[in-house]
């Protein structure tokens, strides 16, 4: 039976508060039989949900296409319903009943649509102090006939709401992390069932959120304003057609309460003894409040969500531990990012703190040392809860958000029983569309270890990790974009982060280290203000004026995320969109390279790079060899670096790095170019790109393969990027075996190049080579981390020395990018960008190593992909699931005499694989093991 699954507008499930003119639909076929596609589709729409009036229907479409099909009825209205349905037909003949419907709902499509005003609670405020939770309220009537109700808000920090006392929803950290000055975000709720007919009452809390709070490793605050503010508007619709309107203005009562302090590194204050029972209730005596202040802001900024919201997620029972030096810890036994849940009963005026922590100490003892080195705030990942003491109590934190494992308890009255203590995960609410498992368990933890990373990093946005810093940083994120679109649907995630990136590129075409930044302030006058107190003229040139690049922006590899991250989503999800919305953003980064690169740098001006000239052209105009970078970032046979040790080794400059990615960019623009059919362009960067790859192979491959003395990076990175000759490649290839087996098969890689080292030496004859290194367990390697008992990814491969001494974050994303590897090359699930987001696809298993088994599963957009293997000494038995309305090419390794016997005539062999195309359906073959 064919049937139609899986209906999403924009990549998400009955969403609200859309503003996109031509939403994007998209469906998934459900069918056991094999060979199944979709030939034809039809699409209707209608405003009302039995569809007895259709606003649009496609009619008979014929084509296999069932992602990014665009609506093309009416155009839309503000705050319009449509429910959408489709039917499908196939190439077997089959026809399908139409699914059931789905809907979207569109936002305020118009800045005229906002009829609320901007309102601010607070007059007066201290800037350098933590400043308490405003609260505000509102009581409106409620006329009889309601049919529907919807609430759009948003805030200048962070905001939840109230109706009648109820939460509002479900959805945390709104309205989210943007640059809020050109692009910040509403929310549309169904709020519906919350409202009766008569006296209603609106409440609102306001948190500091990124808006104002600590931000970055620096912990800068006020980044954005010094006041916190909310603009929000109920619209009421009655059954007999009228609307009415319920804006934010000056009738709205604000106060302060109980929640002190709520910052979301430093943590919350909060002192229950300070009661306001009911103030989010109709009938609350708020004479004691006082007004609000209008301000005067526009709505042109505002844009609805993006992106999916942040939840509470998995939830988790500790152990308790005393530790030797007398201390009661919670031991949560996962590393996450999210806040403790605590029920507590004393009496009144008891203050009980949580100090979250990612470790025990050596010698087992509760440390924040390895954070506090790299921290400057206050009361770091710290809860003050001061009971009323009418009984049992509960508390979580409403605005803020801690990484850890452990929680150390200080002050809590009575027996501290386990109970009432749970761990929340908070993240956003990505799909899960991967797993990995194989025969090796400390494998298998690495890709929990990953995927936990994952979770604790992507948290609006894609964050380095969840405790000191907690900036998105754009190399990291660059690193690991394949390899959480295994995992994870980010597609969402990541379209609306590349908005900000090219939002707040900088006017030369140089891209942020952290975006939105927190390297420096966005509020002018709070960059005035801390400017006149600077005295160190390096920290002076870290912080640059808003708006402007500073000295650690426009780092190769870095800033490559405004390339690399666009196109990895495409290739994942076959969607052109985002590479139409980031095409001048990517190309104003390469330019931005070529520009740089053409800058002539007096420390090699000796070099001959800049003695030779090709057609007329200098070598070194093709050499990025000018401003600062990052560099291949926290190798493994380093010590943990800070920024003032870069400096003085290299002076900043990495000329093999900022080439690679120099080339590398162009490339993937031309490529870019070409599926956005800009002839002219592709032709453009064609030509860069062959220029800077004949410039890197003369001045950086050397004869026998080294590009740098005992560095692996840069021949992983050579391969990865494709940027030798014909004649180089085996060489750097055999030269990268080399370094890693002097290294007795461990790493000395860094962020950049750690997700490629496997593949690169797997796909140039050193596959026994690459399984030793990723089955290797001792420090520098994956799965020394794992041996250790870790739980999430750490900052740096020595985040733990065998002696027990913790250094660096241990919840840092970056270094499990090696799981693609897993996904794409032992399971063997890779996608075609030819055919992008796994519409046809490749299935290329590696055996190898100590493995007898792997199995991988990926849910594209299409339906289920599965690939495993499981070997013993005669044979290798391969299975294998294509779902419908997708192809694949199975590569399998074999030899000759085996092509004829696996039952598809098209089976050629070639390169020691059995190699052939099917269709949809599920797969068993077993081939000898010679």
């Amino acid at each position: 039976m064919l049937e139609i699954v899986s209906l999403r507008t924009e990549y998400l499930d009955n969403p609200l508060g859309l503003d996109a003119k031509k939403p994007r639909l998209g469906w998934k076929l459900r069918n056991e039989g094999r060979n199944v596609m979709q030939a034809a589709y039809q699409v209707q729409a209608s405003e009302l949900l039995s569809f007895t009036i259709t606003i649009w229907d496609s009619g008979k479409v014929e084509t296999s296409q069932s992602q990014s099909i665009s609506y093309d009825g009416p155009e839309l209205d503000s705050l319009q319903r449509i429910y959408w349905r489709v039917k499908v037909w196939s190439n077997l003949g089959e026809v399908s009943p139409f699914s059931e419907p789905v809907h979207f709902e569109t936002g305020l499509l118009q800045a005229s649509d906002w009829k609320a005003r901007w309102i601010e609670p607070e007059t007066e405020v201290d800037i350098h102090a933590y400043k308490p939770v405003p609260y505000i309220r509102k009581e409106f009537e409620v006329k009889k006939g309601l049919v529907s109700a919807r609430a759009c808000l948003t805030a200048k920090g962070l905001y939840s709401f109230y109706l009648n006392g109820i939460e509002g929803t479900d959805h945390l950290f709104t309205p989210g992390f943007t640059s809020y000055y050109k692009r910040l975000q509403y929310q549309v709720y169904d709020v519906t069932p919350l409202l009766r007919e008569g006296i209603n009452a609106l409440g609102v809390m306001l948190g500091d959120g990124w808006w104002r709070g600590a931000t970055g490793g620096a912990s800068l605050k006020n980044n954005f304003g010094y006041k916190v503010a909310f603009l929000g508007q109920l619209i009421l619709d009655y059954e007999d057609g009228n609307r009415e309107v319920i804006g934010s203005d000056g009738t709205y009562k604000t106060s302060n309460g109980p929640l002190l302090k709520s910052d979301m590194k430093a943590g919350d204050l909060f002192d229950a003894r300070i009661s306001l029972q009911g103030w989010n209730e109709p009938g609350f005596n708020d004479a004691s409040w006082e007004p609000v202040q209008v301000v005067e802001d526009g709505f042109d900024n505002l844009i609805a969500t993006r992106s999916v919201p942040v939840k509470r997620k998995e939830r988790f029972t500790p152990k308790l531990l005393l530790t030797p030096n007398g201390e009661t810890v919670l031991d949560f036994g996962q590393n996450i990012a999210g806040w403790v849940e605590m029920n507590v009963e004393g009496e009144a005026g008891t203050e009980v703190v949580l100090i979250h922590g990612e470790a025990l100490d050596r010698d087992g003892n509760f440390t924040l040392k390895h954070l506090s080195e790299h921290v400057e705030v206050e009361d770091f990942q710290e809860i003050h809860y001061i009971l009323a003491g009418n009984g049992l109590e509960s508390y979580h934190p409403q605005f803020s958000i801690f990484g850890f494992r452990y929680v150390l308890v200080k002050n809590y009255p009575g027996e501290i029983r386990t109970e009432n203590f749970t761990a929340v995960a908070i993240y956003s609410d990505l799909e899960e569309t991967g797993d990995f498992s194989c025969s090796n368990p400390l494998i298998n933890q690495l890709v929990s270890n990953s995927r936990w990373s994952q979770k604790g990093n992507f948290m609006e946005v894609p964050t380095d990790c969840p405790t000191r810093e907690r900036a998105a940083w754009t190399g990291d994120a660059q690193v690991f974009s394949r390899t959480a679109a295994d995992f994870m649907n980010v597609y969402p995630f990541f379209e609306k982060w590349m908005a900000d990136l090219a939002a707040e590129q900088f006017q030369d075409g140089s891209v942020g280290s952290t975006v939105p930044t927190v390297l420096g302030h966005h509020h002018i006058e709070e960059w005035e203000r801390v400017t006149k107190l600077i005295t160190n003229p390096m920290l002076a040139m870290r912080r640059p004026k808003p708006g402007t690049a500073g000295m650690l922006d426009g780092s190769s590899g870095w800033g490559d995320a405004a390339v690399i991250i666009p196109w990895t989503m495409y290739l994942c999800y076959g969607d052109k969109a985002i590479l139409e919305n980031q095409f001048e953003s990517a190309k104003a980064w390469v330019e931005y390279m070529a520009a740089c690169a053409r800058n002539p740098n007096e420390r090699f001006k000796d070099t001959p790079a800049y003695q030779n000239c090709t057609d007329g052209e200098l070598d070194a105009n093709y050499i990025w060899d000018t401003k600062f970078h990052w560099g291949e970032w926290l190798e493994a046979d380093s010590e943990f670096n800070d920024l003032a040790a870069e400096m003085s080794k290299s002076q900043g400059c990495h000329p093999d790095v900022a080439t690679a990615f120099y080339a590398y960019s162009t490339g993937l623009l031309a490529d870019m170019a070409s599926v956005l059919d800009k002839t002219e362009e592709e032709e453009k960067y064609r030509e860069l790109y062959k220029k800077i790859q004949r410039v890197y192979n003369r001045y950086f491959i050397k004869d026998n393969g080294i590009i740098l003395e005992e560095r692996q990076a840069p021949n992983a990175r050579t391969l990865a990027f494709k940027l030798a000759d014909e004649v180089n490649i085996q060489a750097v290839a055999d030269k990268l075996a080399q370094l890693v087996e002097e290294q007795d098969y461990h790493l000395n890689t860094g962020f950049l190049s750690t997700p490629f080292i496997l593949q690169a030496l797997a796909e140039h004859g050193h596959a026994d080579t690459a399984f030793r290194l990723l089955e290797q367990d001792t420090c520098p390697s994956w799965l020394y981390a794992v041996s250790k008992g870790a739980t999430t990814i750490w900052e740096s491969w020595r985040g733990m020395m065998p002696d027990g001494e913790i250094s660096g974050s241990l919840n840092h994303y970056s270094y499990g990018a090696v799981c693609d590897f897993l996904f794409a090359d032992i399971a063997g699930i890779r996608p075609v960008w030819e055919t992008p987001g796994y519409k046809h696809f490749i299935i290329k298993p590696l055996v190898g190593g100590t493995l007898s088994h792997a199995s991988a599963t990926y849910e594209s957009l299409y339906g289920t992909i599965r690939s495993s293997w499981e070997k013993s000494d005669q044979e290798i038995t391969y299975r294998f699931e294509v779902p419908a309305n997708t192809t694949a090419t199975i590569m399998l390794l074999g030899d000759e005499r085996q092509k004829d016997t696996i039952g598809f005539p098209n089976a050629r062999y070639a390169d020691g694989r059995i190699t052939f195309t099917t269709g949809s359906g599920s797969y068993q073959i077993t081939l000898n093991n010679s």
